[in-house]
């Protein structure tokens, strides 16, 4: 009966919340992220909110679940422990804790600053509101700094903030933090692979490709296909970015295409539970048999719910 929602924007869900908790952005949190191959990856805040009530999500549910437990906000615990007591009720992140060094690493006693060294105009930034250089904000969940002060050297590879070097542009300079052209970072690996450590075997997902269901003949299953414009959703606020969202399409194999007498253009209906879809048909030939797809995140094609299965007629 209660709907409650954490988000940095307004959207359809926000607006049927019965409470409605503002959350920082990816810029304005800390957090961890797991690739394909199973690394964990750390990534840090940008910058601090100017609302200073703002938090990020996870820290609101870290509160709420303290609160519930007794304690008061001027007792609140700190958030370093958190990512061990997840690995511990979760196993399978076993090892995440370790993706980059925690929020006492010091280098010479000094933390690593955010800012190159000649970064520019930092009090002209602030000049409206006052002269004055006001004191940079303390970051207590990582080693990183919000100033041009700190370490100068290169820090661990999880913790490199940016590439510089004399006389190379920033891009270039890449090349000057690791051991040859291409390969790993001097520093050592980004993250931490924890399948291995959690012993959850790293299957080969390209040879366990799902395709139609042997208790379901006629069915396809429907999977999403991202694209670069289009299906990230915070981008479709751009409006530029909408612009090159592609229209809704259906993605099938050429004996799929054969199998139900349809050319590239022509439509074909996809029917998936209650919705019902009337598609012009593309050939990708790299889609699997039993497969088809269509574009992720598309207006028209939002009510679909992941993972699908459909049925294609004429």
């Amino acid at each position: 009966e209660e709907v409650v929602v954490l988000d940095h924007l307004h959207n359809e869900t926000t607006n049927k919340a019965t409470a409605l908790i503002p959350v920082a952005t990816f810029a304005e949190a800390d957090g961890t992220l797991v690739n394909n191959e199973g690394r964990a990856q750390r990534f840090f805040q940008v910058y601090m909110p100017k609302n200073e009530n703002l938090r990020e999500s996870w820290r609101w549910l870290d509160e709420f679940r303290q609160f519930k437990n007794g304690r008061t906000p001027e007792d609140l615990e700190e958030t370093a422990d958190l990512m061990a007591e997840m690995a511990q009720t979760m196993p399978q992140f076993k090892g995440a804790e370790d993706a980059a060094p925690d929020a006492s690493f010091r280098i010479a006693g000094q933390k690593i600053p955010r800012e190159p060294h000649r970064y520019s105009g930092r009090t002209a930034m602030l000049s409206n509101i006052n002269v004055s250089e006001p004191k940079p904000p303390e970051d207590k969940d990582s080693p990183l700094s919000y100033t041009m002060e700190g370490y100068k050297g290169m820090p661990p590879a999880a913790l490199i903030p940016f590439f510089w070097a004399p006389g190379w542009n920033s891009v270039q300079s890449v090349n000057k933090y690791q051991k040859e052209v291409g390969a790993m970072l001097k520093s050592g690996e980004i993250g931490k692979r924890i399948l291995s450590e959690s012993g959850i075997p790293l299957q080969d997902f390209s040879n366990h490709i799902v395709g139609r269901s042997p208790d379901r003949p006629g069915e396809w299953q429907i999977i999403p296909l991202n694209h670069i414009f289009g299906s990230e959703e915070l981008s479709m606020y751009a409006h530029g970015v909408a612009e090159r969202a592609p229209k809704p399409y259906l993605a099938i194999n050429e004996q799929t295409a054969q199998l139900l007498a349809v050319k590239v253009g022509e439509s074909l209906k996809l029917q998936i539970g209650d919705l019902s879809f009337t598609l012009p048909v593309t050939i990708k030939k790299e889609m699997p048999n039993g497969l088809a797809g269509v574009p992720y995140n598309v207006a028209e094609l939002k009510r679909i719910v992941w993972p699908a299965a459909g049925r294609l007629t004429q």
